[in-house]
């Protein structure tokens, strides 16, 4: 995570301008904290506001959840801005031209920023398989969930499936041997800076969701001594999910561990 938050694209994800957002601890916090204004600038990044003044870049992302204005009335109802089934599909379709996270994830990934923190086991422990599928069934549908009162490990497995389901991966399995090649640096820096070059190659909405992810796993981490979740366990259990080579469906299980181990790296 240290390393990507590294990256040009996603500069404002470093641990001393991640500071002001992990102050917040709940969505009453995040409303006080008065965290984001509008942005003014082409990669999307945005201004802490503090008073008048401007202050630190931030990620370009509000911290609250995309509220129907009837949410009550419409449960079960279909998502008026879903074009398209959610998993299984290129990030490109679903976040469409505007590159924008579709809201059912843009709000799991807000729950779980919010709740995360304190939650033993986040990304690790199971969930329910009947919730899981049902849960999946509805928001590939389109249909309006109440998300807030999901259990947060469905949320974290419900995620984590759709993370492993996007054509490619999240880190992009075309890239794969380049993140291998940068990770075999032996010179820290170099590494950084080589894998640095690997991630400004992902299309545009893959960033998008990497830096919410990144900052979501940043939050997260810095409560392990709460969750049990360090950057290790978070690489351990999202790696895989965010990149593998093209073929390793074929490969004998020891060699998917092998590689399964170096991914986790990447993205530790």
């Amino acid at each position: 995570m240290k390393v990507l938050s590294s990256c040009n694209v996603l500069k404002t994800l470093n641990a001393s301008n991640m500071e002001s957002l992990t102050e917040c601890q709940s969505e009453g916090d995040i409303k006080k904290c008065h965290l984001l204004a509008p942005c003014d600038s082409e990669d999307g990044l945005c201004h802490l506001i503090e008073g008048d003044k401007k202050r630190k870049k931030v990620i370009s992302w509000p911290f609250t959840l995309r509220r129907s204005s009837a949410m009550s009335e419409a449960l079960g109802q279909l998502e008026p801005d879903l074009k398209s089934p959610l998993f299984d599909q290129p990030l490109a379709i679903i976040c469409g031209e505007e590159d924008m996270l579709p809201k059912p994830i843009h709000d799991i990934l807000t729950i779980l920023y919010l709740k995360g923190p304190f939650t033993e086991g986040i990304f690790r422990k199971a969930a329910n398989e009947k919730a899981r599928k049902e849960l999946k069934e509805e928001l590939n549908f389109g249909r309006m969930v109440d998300l807030e009162n999901k259990p947060v490990h469905l949320l974290a497995v419900v995620f984590k499936d759709f993370l492993r389901n996007i054509p490619h991966k999240l880190l992009s399995s075309e890239l794969y041997s380049e993140w291998m090649t940068a990770l075999e640096k032996t010179d820290n820096q170099e590494r950084i800076e080589r894998m640095k070059e690997v991630a400004e190659k992902l299309p545009r909405p893959n960033l998008l969701l990497l830096k919410h992810l990144l900052q979501v796993l940043y939050h997260i981490s810095q409560n392990s001594g709460v969750n049990r979740m360090d950057s290790s366990n978070l690489a351990i259990c999202m790696g895989p999910n965010m990149l593998s080579p093209e073929h390793d469906k074929s490969l004998p299980l020891e060699a998917q561990k092998q590689l399964n181990g170096k991914v986790s790296w990447v993205s530790c």
